[in-house]
Formats: C-alpha cells, structure tokens, sequence
C-alpha cells in the first residue's frame, strides 16, 4: 500500500486539505466541444470571461474529459485550472472563482495497487487506517465511509474527512488493481461543489 500512501499524501497537499496548503488558481476550458454563436452571444462569453482569468472558459453541460485510463463529464459551471493541472491530474475549479484565496476544488487522478473489484472493501479498510493516521489532530468530527457505484456499475469507495476549515471527500473509482480518486475540497459547505464532484464520479467510464 506504499503507492497509496504516497498518492494520498500528495492529494492532501495539492488538493488544499493541508491547513498550511494555499493555491492561487487560474481556469481554463479542457472540453474539445465548441458552437458557433451570434456575435452577441460572443461578446456575452467574453465579458463573462474576463471576469475569470484569462485562461478560463466556462464549461456546459455534457462536456467530457478525456484521459488515458478513462473519461467523465465536467460539471456545467466548472472549469479546469490549467495551472495546478497536469494530463494525469486534472483540478477543476468553480467558474465563479475570482482568483483570490483557496476555492473550491475538486481533482481527479489515477492510481495502481493490488486489489482487484472483487476486493474493494478490503482496499476500503486499508483506506480508511491510513486516513485515520494520516489525519490527525487536524480531523473535525469522525471520518465517514460509504460504498456506491457509478452509473456504469463501478465500485465507489467515499471517505468524508471533516477539518476545521474544509470539508474533504475522496472518492475511488475502483478498477482492477487500479482506481481513479476524485478528491473534492470544500472550502465554504456548498452544495455545488458536493454535486459536481458526484457528476464526475457517477459519470466516469474507464477506457
């Protein structure tokens, strides 16, 4: 379980679940899909757009990502954050996002083991004990576990870790002797940024 160690500990540090992590994000569109638009509607997106960083394009509803282990939808009013992404680890950003603080976010990433599906409660288990130690004193509440699976019939493990300033959940997609985690940190409860992370999960399919 060393690689998941590692992969856990990263994510608790990029993903701003750190109290000492801050990110100062930028977007930006990664959806292949585009539409002609009239040239009010044009100048509608680029005013709305400069209110982003220069790089951020407002995503809609059925845009996909694409990834070499899989795809998934991005959440209509998300956009990706072209600087703290990487093509094997995508964060996604609120387009409301100013650039000022640590927003919302959510990040997606793949990663191996040795459990296959069939083993998935035991890959919960082994989750679960690193989390307690890796969390500590930081931890608001008691960690909670859950298991669904994604609308293509997928194992989701779902661990809620409460901190005192942020709410943090990490879902695995489990595959076979691999998984994708989507690790969502909210910052301020909002229930946007709990739908979109279940848009991404639900909607993921592997490759």
């Amino acid at each position: 379980m060393a690689s998941v160690l590692i992969f856990a500990a990263s994510a608790l540090l990029l993903a701003g679940c750190s109290k000492n992590a801050e990110q100062e994000t930028s977007g930006s569109n990664s959806s292949s899909a585009s539409a002609e638009h009239s040239e009010e509607q044009t100048e509608t997106a680029e005013t709305e757009s400069a209110e982003l960083s220069e790089n951020a394009v407002p995503s809609s509803a059925g845009d996909i990502y694409q990834t070499e282990y899989g795809q998934f939808a991005i959440p209509e009013g998300w956009v990706i954050n072209e600087e703290h992404s990487t093509d094997e680890k995508p964060f996604f950003v609120s387009e409301d996002y100013d650039g000022s603080g640590v927003p919302d976010n959510i990040s997606v990433e793949y990663g191996t083991n040795h459990y296959t599906k069939e083993q998935a409660a035991d890959f919960g288990r082994a989750i679960l004990q690193q989390l307690d130690r890796q969390v500590g004193s930081d931890l608001n509440g008691s960690i909670t576990s859950s298991g669904t699976t994604t609308q293509a019939g997928d194992p989701v493990l779902t661990f809620n870790v409460p901190l005192s300033d942020r709410d943090c959940t990490q879902y695995y997609i489990v595959g076979d002797n691999c998984y994708v985690m989507v690790y969502e940190t909210n910052i301020d409860g909002s229930a946007s940024c709990d739908s979109a992370a279940q848009t991404i999960v639900n909607t993921f399919t592997w490759q």
